[in-house]
């Protein structure tokens, strides 16, 4: 009977992977979990298996951040009609739903740095959401003290909260080595880099995305800022 419920469990689990995120509240944030998610957790934590539903969320979130919203979408649109090309918008928008996500996704495994480090770069940079970046950098440090990664971005953070951007780009350029630094604060590191007029210091940032990303969409990003930056030295 108890191989038959852990059966009945994983695959409850499984389907519920493929349902809808939870419905939003009054505040456009998820209330509560839904029932479906709700169970899922419960299977997964069953079978000592939290660090696969912490892998599934990562998949959600991502797919969340990755897709364009509802007006964002409807923009484009509109401009592709009028003819016009479609905007690169990827980052900016609301996306209320990034803050829960990662804290789920540190709560089910706190050790699960990649996912605090790329949803507080998306809040703090992208998002104009700083205080909630700090939030979930010092609750997950709190959980892992010895994490340098996450010491590191609650300091970028706040430097950049107030303006000194220089000295956010100091904390993070360390970061960019490390192999569980995101993509995403990679770009966003040598975006700052070049407003900040330090053309050698981005195209670096560049041809590490180029040799390090197997993500197309930050490539081609790459790529395209290597050939604007060299035309601009010329």
């Amino acid at each position: 009977m108890r191989e038959l419920a852990a059966g009945l469990a994983l695959a409850a689990a499984l389907n519920a992977a493929l349902v809808p995120p939870p419905a939003r509240g009054a505040r456009g944030l998820p209330a509560h979990l839904a029932p479906d998610t709700a169970v899922e957790t419960a299977a997964f934590v069953s079978l000592g298996l939290r660090r696969m539903e912490a892998d599934l969320e990562l998949i959600r979130m991502l797919v969340y951040y990755g897709s364009p919203e509802p007006e964002q979408q409807r923009r484009e649109e509109e401009i592709e009609k009028a003819g016009g090309e479609g905007e690169t918008l990827f980052g900016g928008g609301r996306y209320p739903e990034i803050f829960p996500r990662a804290r789920r996704i540190n709560d089910l495994d706190p050790k699960f740095g990649y996912a605090v480090l790329y949803a507080a770069g998306a809040l703090a940079f992208n998002l104009d959401r700083p205080q909630q970046a700090l939030d979930l950098l010092t609750r997950a440090l709190e959980r892992d003290p010895l994490n340098l990664q996450y010491q590191a971005y609650i300091a970028a953070v706040g430097f950049h909260r107030h303006g000194d951007m220089k000295r956010a780009l100091e904390v993070l350029e360390p970061t960019l080595a490390r192999p569980d630094c995101p993509t995403m604060i990679k770009s966003l590191v040598a975006f700052m880099d070049r407003r900040s007029g330090r053309r050698v210091e981005a195209a670096r940032v560049y041809r590490d995305i180029l040799a390090t990303s197997r993500d197309a969409g930050y490539r081609r990003a790459a790529e395209t800022a290597l050939a604007e930056l060299a035309a601009e030295a010329h």
